[in-house]
């Protein structure tokens, strides 16, 4: 049961009517949005050098799969970007 909901046996008819709260509900975040900035962070960290930390282990792995997943678009990245790592 919601504790918003009162029940017959407890309810009191003399108690003043006041107002009942609802419990706060938060809306889930876009999952696209979420993946995005952990990428655009991850390729922030690691744009001052590979120190080996566990971002660093991330960013790799990620930018494998994904140059995987696209790996037909890959030499349109290399021209715009001037080079591949």
């Amino acid at each position: 049961m919601s504790p918003t909901q009162i029940t017959p046996e407890i309810a009191n008819p003399e108690a003043p009517v006041g107002l009942v709260t609802r419990p706060r509900v938060v809306i889930a975040a876009d999952a696209n949005d979420v993946m995005r900035e952990q990428l655009e962070f991850l390729i922030e960290h690691a744009q001052a050098g590979d120190c080996g930390c566990a971002q660093c282990t991330r960013y790799h792995r990620a930018r494998t799969l994904l140059l995987e997943a696209f790996k037909d678009s890959a030499p349109a990245a290399k021209i715009a970007t001037g080079s591949m790592r």
